[in-house]
């Protein structure tokens, strides 16, 4: 018996002989299917069974599914966490107290700016103290971040008023017939328009990647906003139709181009597109 050229063969044993690479990974994508039947689904798993990844990424998604293995972050993926975790505190800086958390309508921007003013004076002085040693490893790494987040504080977002940041969400979507779970990097109040008072929310998703250019790139990125918009509109009973979103490159220099804005699509639209991946349940699964 001839095992596939770079499959593991410790994956799945009883599949692999003289299966074809495409047949192998059909076979994992099987087992994959099962183990998402029986448990709650994420947006990435949706966007798995929807075929809304390139091949590498559907593939790679598949196995770590079905045969887990623990992955070392890159240094790429570690700054990306860092600044996920400064921007969840730079957007909500004193929330709280300022009155602009959940539900609040308080304006409270000049304690806010304040907020942000000393965490920008404390990212000047790392930044400089960084720079002072050009033979460190990660001074290239540091610069980048420091440019993420000047790019984050001196963004429009940085001037809306913020609902939640890194809001965690759980929903039954009964027309899949699954349980779904997300997160949120940023919710704002208002449109993408912010005098379109037509809208409640607009839901940002921070991006430090390189920015997509091809349609159809742009569209597998966007897909993912469509199931935060539902998940959204399902937890805090709005309409979808009051609910924007978009992802934004703080990678970008000019802040002209770092924006991409999700397409107002019905919940019928979304729902069909994501039900290509959900096949129906029977015996045999």
């Amino acid at each position: 018996m001839r095992a596939i050229a770079g499959a593991d063969s410790n994956l799945m044993p009883d599949m692999l002989g003289e299966a074809s690479q495409d047949a192998f990974d059909s076979a994992v994508r099987a087992k994959g299917e099962r183990i998402l039947a029986s448990g709650r689904q994420n947006v990435t798993s949706l966007q798995a069974r929807a075929g809304m990844m390139d091949e590498r990424g559907a593939r790679t998604y598949w196995r770590g599914l079905v045969r887990p293995i623990p992955n070392v972050a890159s240094p790429a993926a570690q700054l990306g966490t860092q600044f996920h975790a400064w921007a969840e505190r730079f957007i909500m800086a004193d929330a709280n107290d300022a009155g602009i958390g959940v539900g609040a309508s308080g304006n409270g921007g000049t304690r806010v700016a304040e907020s942000r003013l000393a965490m920008l004076a404390e990212l000047r002085r790392n930044n400089a103290a960084q720079s002072q040693d050009n033979q460190d490893d990660n001074g290239a790494d540091n610069n980048g971040i420091f440019d993420w987040q000047q790019r984050l504080a001196t963004s429009t977002w940085a001037r809306r008023k913020p609902a939640w940041a890194e809001r965690q969400i759980v929903v039954n979507v009964p027309q899949l017939g699954t349980i779904v779970n997300g997160k949120l990097d940023a919710v704002f109040f208002g449109g993408l328009d912010g005098a379109d008072r037509s809208k409640q929310y607009t839901i940002v998703d921070w991006k430090t990647g390189k920015k997509p250019r091809k349609k159809e790139e742009i569209q597998k990125k966007l897909a993912q906003l469509d199931m935060y918009r539902i998940l959204l509109s399902a937890m805090e009973g709005v309409p979808l139709t009051a609910i924007d979103a978009c992802l934004y490159y703080l990678s970008e220099p000019i802040e002209g181009d770092r924006q991409l804005n999700a397409a107002d699509k019905t919940e019928e639209e979304i729902l069909a597109e994501l039900s290509y991946g959900i096949p129906e349940q029977s015996d045999n699964d």
